[in-house]
């Protein structure tokens, strides 16, 4: 016999609630409607003269030197799953312009390897959520 954990369960009033009830209910429990995509941490590497970017599902892009001169999309992202765009090159990087769609804090300019933005995709714009610019 399985348990389902869902949204509502209740312990009844005179139940006592012990460890080995919870553990035994999380145990049995099963989670549905999540992709192994949207738990795993997966890379993309971006390699020259790359305007659009496919992310591909990966929640790490790292960018490579590039010669394109700014990014003009992003794709392949899932909506709502937080995604971050490293420079891992101390040449030429791809800039990321604080305009429509890019809700942003600034243009992103890559100055040093490691630079860093993380967005999350909301189904219209990318939204910062944070960078490191070392």
């Amino acid at each position: 016999m399985s348990t389902i954990l869902s949204r509502g369960y209740t312990f009844g009033s005179t139940e006592l609630v012990t460890n080995t009830k919870l553990h035994t209910l999380i145990d049995s429990a099963t989670i549905t409607g999540i992709t192994s995509s949207e738990l795993s941490i997966t890379a993309a590497n971006i390699a020259t003269n790359a305007s659009i970017v496919s992310t591909a599902g990966a929640k790490v892009v790292n960018l490579y030197s590039c010669s394109a001169g700014s990014i003009s999309t992003i794709t392949g992202m899932l909506e709502n799953i937080p995604f971050m765009l490293i420079n891992r090159s101390s040449g030429a990087s791809l800039a990321l312009l604080d305009a429509s769609p890019f809700l942003l804090n600034g243009n992103v300019i890559p100055n040093s390897v490691g630079s860093n933005i993380t967005l999350v995709w909301d189904g219209t714009n990318y939204i910062e959520l944070g960078r490191i610019n070392p």
